[in-house]
């Protein structure tokens, strides 16, 4: 009697395999970034609203909280780089100008705010070498009257709002997600400014939760599909 040898897995095969897995782990990342935002504003001891010399005394009193906030949104960055490639390519396959432009503005946003320096991890910084709050207020306040920590801020604050709102937009015409999972994207950043502004941290969490279930219904249309982009040979 004589057997078939099995056929060794083909080139092609591997790189669909990879292909999945690289999916998957992108699909991940978008969902994972914003819940650690979410995580990040809930555990922060201090509310966005507070002047400068009442967050220097909270971080001073709660420097393990505040570390541990500023961890959650370095991963959380490090995660929606890939993340929002996955949304913004399934974006763009849909509706080409309004996910271009909607990846763009976000992604950008997102560049310009890494940009600016962390209060949060400068004060950790400076309360560990011993200096006093009040010095610490002073360098907050000059901090944030410079122009080139304004002008990326504003510009973070636009762009991440019109962003969402156009990737929201294209998810919903292309019907890529649940519409309803569409419209938390489009509302979710325009109710962040607000929460910021007003300081309650279960509004920002919740800002940041929404677009993680549309990020993470984009991430499972992502993984089981790809992008709808066909290849020309």
């Amino acid at each position: 009697m004589t057997t078939t040898p099995s056929r060794a897995p083909t080139a092609d095969s591997a790189a669909t395999a990879g292909t999945g897995t690289a999916r998957l782990l992108a699909a991940i990342a978008a969902a994972l970034a914003p819940v650690l935002f979410a995580a990040a504003s809930l555990v922060l001891p201090y509310d966005t609203s507070d002047s400068s010399k009442e967050i220097a005394r909270t971080i001073a009193a709660h420097q393990g909280a505040t570390e541990l906030s500023a961890w959650f949104w370095m991963v959380g960055t490090l995660l929606l780089v890939p993340g929002l490639v996955a949304v913004g390519l399934l974006a763009t396959a849909r509706s080409p100008k309004l996910g271009l432009w909607g990846s763009v503005l976000f992604g950008t946003g997102l560049i310009a705010v890494s940009m600016t320096p962390s209060l949060d991890t400068v004060a950790l910084g400076a309360f560990d070498k011993g200096v006093s709050q009040d010095v610490m207020v002073k360098v907050a306040d000059g901090t944030q009257g410079l122009a080139v920590v304004n002008a990326p801020l504003f510009y973070f604050i636009a762009a991440h709002v019109v962003g969402a709102i156009l990737l929201g937009v294209a998810l919903l015409r292309g019907r890529v997600i649940p519409a309803w999972a569409a419209w938390l994207l489009i509302l979710s950043m325009p109710l962040n400014v607000l929460a910021y502004i007003s300081g309650v941290a279960p509004l920002v969490a919740l800002s940041f939760l929404m677009p993680a279930i549309a990020f993470g219904y984009a991430g499972l249309a992502f993984t089981r599909h790809g992008t709808g982009w066909v290849r020309a040979e």
